[in-house]
């Protein structure tokens, strides 16, 4: 499983001649866990990770569109911003999935200030074996939301 995650990043960063390590902490928790989303920065940039159910990853992978939007949420018990993803196949079915970055947590913090400095970001869909990946364009009013919410998650 991690050995085609590290080819399917290996080759999607050839392009820019960019070299790579996968953090040994990332290998761990993707192992262990069974569906969810987790974000890493690889190269100073944000990354995504969808892991879930095999059947959930096939019907996913015709998608026609992405998009996603950002919320802050200041609750005591776990403040954060959260990240929900739209992806619309080409039967207009909306699959939904979110990531919560930790305002607590210096690094959370970290990769979604580097997002609102790219211009796309990379969501990698596994199951037990990575299937594809999809990278999403971040547009200038994408930036400005993430600009927005950072420093709302700030204050």
């Amino acid at each position: 499983m991690i050995s085609n995650l590290k080819k399917l990043l290996r080759k999607s960063c050839q392009h820019n001649r960019e070299f790579f390590e996968i953090d040994p902490e990332l290998e761990i928790t993707l192992s262990l866990i069974e569906s969810g989303c987790l974000a890493t920065l690889i190269n100073n940039r944000t990354i995504f990770i969808y892991k879930g159910a095999q059947e959930i990853i096939d019907s996913i992978g015709d998608i026609n569109e992405i998009s996603f939007d950002l919320n802050c949420i200041k609750r005591q018990e776990f403040p954060s911003v959260v990240m929900q993803f739209y992806l619309i196949n080409k039967n207009n079915k909306t699959y939904k999935f979110e990531y919560f970055f930790g305002i607590e947590s210096e690094q959370d913090m970290k990769l979604l200030e580097c997002l609102k400095d790219q211009d796309h970001f990379n969501i990698y869909f596994m199951d037990s074996n990575l299937q594809f990946s999809k990278r999403i364009p971040i547009s200038e009013i994408d930036k400005d939301s993430i600009k927005s919410v950072t420093l709302e998650a700030r204050n």
